[in-house]
């Protein structure tokens, strides 16, 4: 069941209180991890090469508030390899050890201590620039249409959030005061909006720099509601259900257009009250939140900060360790064996990450994008 103490906790969720506007500042590769959504322009079947789909970007069903994943990581290098682990920061914790190395680095002055200085510094001035830190946004899709990847179409998969399209939702959910519209539902299952994108990818071969960093992403929410389905295309509600999600979306509308928030929010308290509404309620306690749970990947499980594991802390430690000294950890063949993942995806570890920019751990460069 929904864990919300109101059973019309879903319908009366503003979308203005997702955890990543809050003023916590919680702002945060690889064999690809199946429940992933890629909308890579080298993979389209199309003539102008461009990437077209149709997805609904939707609430966390575990967790509403925790609807967008702000991941932080890093990736270090030494004589093994590279290691991508999930940080701390991901969570607001500063106490991430990677994290606190740097600070060390970062702020100690070229003059007192070169040795220390050069770790963090670029290496354009003299540095090592060896805290290789990512930052990614991860949401819930559920794919609608897909054309590249067919077997994609109807499932629910997470995907990392591409900043125009972030700022897409944003404007709808959290428009500001001074605008005086009402704060759409765009990730809602029954009556958000869908979302056409086109990925439009870069001069150059792909995967090259600048295949990558001029690719850029086309987007334009739908006008009307649409409802999420089952992964096999079938509508999630019957047709008494629907009547009743009709007739609620019909009033919400109204509000919706409302510019005045004081005449909106009487309005809304009436379309709370009334019986119709707290039917959807038991419909989405009942049945909608239970079933896409049951189809749907946990966001905060699968990409959100974990424990290191023991071998990987130990890395990290003897990385650290050899970063503070001075030394380049990369040139030290003593540096103990471990897993090369943590948190995400699967990854190996290859010399291309050394050119890698990526946002998200374990992200192939291919979908590695300037946002």
């Amino acid at each position: 069941m929904f864990e919300n103490e109101n059973e019309n906790d879903i319908l009366g969720f503003d979308p203005q209180d997702l955890s990543v506007f809050s003023e916590k500042d919680n702002k945060p590769k690889t064999q690809s991890n199946p429940h992933i959504y890629h909308t890579r322009p080298a993979e389209s079947n199309s003539e102008d090469g461009r990437y077209r789909c149709t997805i609904k970007v939707v609430y966390n069903p575990f967790n509403l508030k925790e609807s967008v994943l702000e991941q932080q990581s890093y990736s270090i290098h030494d004589a093994n390899g590279w290691l991508n682990v999930v940080s701390t920061l991901t969570n607001g914790d500063t106490s991430c050890p990677i994290f606190k190395a740097w600070k060390k680095c970062h702020f100690t002055k070229k003059e007192d201590n070169f040795d220390l200085w050069r770790q963090a510094a670029p290496e354009k001035e003299g540095g090592r620039d060896l805290f290789d830190k990512r930052f990614a946004r991860y949401v819930v899709i559920q794919v609608l249409e897909d054309n590249n990847h067919p077997e994609n179409v109807n499932k629910f998969m997470l995907w990392k959030l591409p900043k125009v399209i972030y700022d897409l939702i944003n404007a709808k959910q959290k428009p500001s005061k001074e605008s005086k519209k009402a704060p759409i539902p765009v990730m809602d299952f029954l009556f958000g909006r869908s979302i056409d994108i086109e990925v439009v990818p870069g001069e150059g071969d792909p995967g090259s720099e600048k295949y990558n960093r001029d690719t850029k992403y086309i987007a334009e929410l739908s006008e009307d509601p649409v409802c999420c389905v089952n992964p096999d295309g079938s509508p999630l509600l019957n047709d008494e259900e629907q009547a009743i999600l009709d007739k609620y979306v019909s009033s919400m509308k109204e509000i919706w257009k409302e510019k005045d928030p004081a005449v909106r929010a009487e309005k809304k308290k009436i379309v709370d009250q009334d019986p119709n509404t707290i039917e959807l309620g038991k419909i989405y306690n009942g049945k909608v939140i239970p079933a896409i749970k049951a189809v749907c990947p946990n966001l905060l499980e699968e990409l959100g900060y974990k424990p290191w594991t023991p071998e990987q802390t130990t890395r990290i430690q003897a990385w650290i360790d050899k970063v503070l000294r001075g030394e380049d950890p990369r040139l030290d063949s003593s540096a103990p064996e471990a897993a090369s993942t943590v948190g995400t995806e699967t990854t190996t570890t290859t010399n291309e990450s050394t050119t890698e920019t990526s946002d998200s751990v374990g992200e192939d460069v291919s979908d590695d994008l300037p946002f």
